[in-house]
């Protein structure tokens, strides 16, 4: 009994040292921040917004590390560093010419990259601007050889008519950020017919959906 106790505080120990271990190689390897995509009513791009960022208290502050820049239609808003996150309550301001200021409270995400869509009124405006939270949905296309297919068109559209759109690199992967809900996805290019994912669902971060295009299908269309 007496040497089961000690086997057993031992084990203890050991998942707590390791434990310790894995939560500091986690919080070493993680960056966080946000990916905000600044947009006007018709869902264009703007590309001079302003993002500002302060604290609500003195114990609140940004690390001198943080950062914000324009990249692949989102800014960036956050921190590209290692270490534990951003801790505090911040203010989070976005303004550009032409369109009604943007202001909410946020607390930076632990190890994460959470990105939104911000849709600014025009000036004058009495209507609320609209921040979304979006989920990522990612995959690679390929052809009926398996072979990657890059350059492919990614359209997904909501039901109230929100229509983005990404293409496939040239190994066949993409990444788009949609909202939550149902929406129609399409996989398009002169070379290959349309492929249409109707009513897919999304509710959860960083879902797949992989796509097979039929190359030769055109190819033996044209030979007809």
């Amino acid at each position: 009994m007496f040497r089961r106790a000690i086997a057993n505080r031992i084990l203890f120990l050991a998942v707590l040292v390791f434990g310790f271990q894995w939560s500091v190689n986690a919080q070493a390897d993680c960056s966080y921040g946000f990916r905000i995509y600044v947009r006007d009513e018709a869902g264009k791009t703007i590309e001079n917004a302003k993002h500002e960022v302060s604290a609500l208290s003195r114990k609140d502050k940004p690390p001198s590390a943080f950062q914000v820049f324009f990249t692949e239609g989102a800014y960036f808003v956050g921190a590209i560093m290692r270490g534990s996150t951003i801790r505090g309550n911040f203010l989070l301001r976005v303004s550009a010419a032409g369109f009604e200021s943007y202001e909410r409270q946020v607390k930076f995400p632990v190890c994460e990259i959470q990105s939104y869509e911000l849709r600014l009124r025009p000036q004058g405006s009495t209507d609320q601007a609209q921040f979304e939270r979006l989920l990522t949905v990612h995959g690679k296309v390929f052809d009926e050889d398996k072979k990657p297919f890059g350059n492919a068109k990614i359209e997904a559209r909501s039901a109230d008519g929100r229509v983005y759109q990404t293409t496939s690199n040239a190994y066949g992967y993409y990444k788009i950020d949609l909202p939550k809900g149902t929406m129609s996805i399409r996989i398009s290019d002169v070379r290959i017919p349309d492929v249409v994912f109707d009513n897919y669902k999304i509710e959860k971060n960083y879902s797949v959906l992989n796509a097979s295009v039929c190359l030769k299908c055109n190819q033996k269309q044209s030979k007809n």
